[in-house]
């Protein structure tokens, strides 16, 4: 996907300004497609010397004129073609799944620090996204078309959430228990072995 498909579907159903536009990214699309207001600005310009928006001057008296911009017909073909090609599950980068794989006693009270912090983080995020579900979307059976698909991206991040404070917190867990010297595993193991090969009583 690319930055001009979300700029089109927000511009679905109805005309918006640039800086509106950026705000709206902001607390819908942005959750999980992060822009800066001036990616969404240049895009803006590109898309209308495609033909895909069209900008209209809006003049205000005690306010610098804006720009309005809304679909031509020839944006809503291109977001229309976008939409029936296959899709890919997404790929991401996690630096925290990275430094575990050096997890040390060297830098075990560090990362417990961050797992925590991180922790916090999702536990926020979680909450703002349940008060939006209660205020917008409480009755998802009595949505249009267009707000069930952003109940379900709502919900997806509520659900991602949720898994992502349940591995926080195992990830906390492990990380603080006592580690076992390698060859005290071993022979934990080794015995545990002998047990089970015993023949039944």
């Amino acid at each position: 996907m690319a930055l001009s498909h979300a700029i089109l579907v927000s511009l679905l159903d109805r005309a918006h300004s640039g800086y509106d536009l950026a705000k709206r990214f902001d607390q819908t699309v942005g959750f999980f497609w992060p822009v800066s207001h001036q990616q969404i600005y240049q895009e803006l310009h590109k898309l209308a010397r495609a033909g895909w928006v069209r900008g209209e001057t809006v003049e205000q008296a005690d306010r610098p004129n804006r720009i309005v911009y809304e679909l031509t017909d020839e944006g809503r073909l291109a977001l229309d073609t976008w939409l029936h090609e296959s899709t890919e599950p997404p790929s991401f980068k996690e630096e925290l799944l990275v430094k575990l794989f050096a997890l040390d006693g060297g830098n075990q009270d560090a990362l417990l620090k961050e797992l925590e912090r991180r922790r916090q983080l999702h536990v926020e995020r979680l909450a703002h996204y349940e008060s939006i579900m209660a205020e917008h979307y409480p009755d998802p059976t009595a949505l249009n078309s267009r707000r069930r698909g952003r109940y379900l991206g709502l919900r997806m991040g509520i659900l991602t959430e949720r898994t992502t404070i349940a591995w926080c917190e195992e990830a906390i867990a492990c990380v603080a228990a006592p580690t076992v010297a390698p060859k005290v595993a071993a022979a934990a193991m080794k015995a545990g072995r002998r047990r089970s090969a015993r023949p039944p009583e």
